[in-house]
């Protein structure tokens, strides 16, 4: 997690604060609510009593749309497209694989454009399907929309497997 994110709540956020729609568990909730689109990632975990759980919590808030990418510590107000991608996909990767997702970092620490990404997205949402979580996958999958990685509805859409790589 870039600890100078700043992060702030969706509309589906806001809608679990008032309405509890979705019924997240206590302790996500209240990581829910102390971010307040002008605090950055370091920051928010300070507040925790165990910084790699409060990180973790983030990470699966983004992951399944309660939050977003606001800013970056540079007070930016538009975050670096490529940055946020990156960011979101980590985050997305922590969320379904937990520290396991150390091993993709690299590939996308090397990704330096939205179309290297993209050549990405692929081989880790089949990641993030693994994980079981069909909830996660269509999360990230509408996250790469937002980024424009995915533009091609049948390519990525969710609940469904990608086509089998190769011939007969």
């Amino acid at each position: 997690m870039d600890p100078g994110i700043v992060y702030t709540k969706t509309s589906k956020g806001l809608d679990e604060i008032r309405w509890r729609r979705h019924k997240l568990p206590a302790r996500l909730r209240a990581l829910l609510i102390t971010i307040d689109g002008k605090s950055t990632a370091a920051a928010l975990v300070r507040r925790f009593s165990s910084p790699a759980q409060a990180a973790t919590g983030i990470a699966g808030l983004l992951a399944c749309g309660f939050i977003e990418v606001a800013a970056t510590a540079a007070g930016d107000s538009s975050a670096d497209p490529i940055v946020s991608a990156r960011q979101f996909m980590r985050n997305s990767l922590l969320a379904a694989m937990g520290s396991d997702a150390d091993y993709f970092s690299a590939s996308l620490d090397a990704a330096r454009s939205l179309e290297d990404i993209a050549e990405l997205a692929s081989e880790f949402l089949d990641v993030v399907r693994a994980g079981g979580d069909g909830n996660a996958a269509n999360a990230f999958i509408a996250g790469l929309r937002n980024f424009g990685i995915v533009q091609d509805a049948g390519r990525l859409s969710p609940d469904e497997s990608p086509a089998p790589k190769g011939g007969a």
